[in-house]
């Protein structure tokens, strides 16, 4: 794996924004919004596009990571599981400089 490379967090706007410095960033942040608004026709244009320029096992890997972190949000939800104490501090930067706490959850959206 070439480690020559730097991540960044712009991504974590939306596809508009770059690609996080990911290969395929940008392309896997429109599959993930077109999953998040459950748009058929979004999803099955966007679906293609990665198949097209990223091939199919990097679709399935994708799918099945926000698949996995759903679940786990759920569990999370259903179960009244607070964030970790432990946590809570060590992610506080990151939590910063992402905007998470910024972030609309879905049932927020929804409502």
């Amino acid at each position: 794996m070439n480690q020559d490379f730097q991540i960044s967090f712009e991504a974590i706007d939306g596809s508009h924004v770059g690609d996080g410095g990911i290969e395929h960033g940008a392309l896997l942040s429109r599959l993930c919004e077109a999953m998040f608004y459950e748009d058929p026709d979004q999803l099955a244009s966007v679906r293609d596009d990665v198949i097209e320029v990223a091939g199919a096992k990097v679709l399935v890997d994708a799918v099945a990571v926000s698949a996995n972190f759903y679940m786990m949000t759920r569990i999370a939800d259903a179960t009244g599981t607070p964030l970790d104490a432990g946590t809570v501090e060590p992610s506080v930067e990151i939590r910063e400089l992402v905007g998470v706490n910024n972030f609309t959850s879905r049932r927020e959206a929804q409502a």
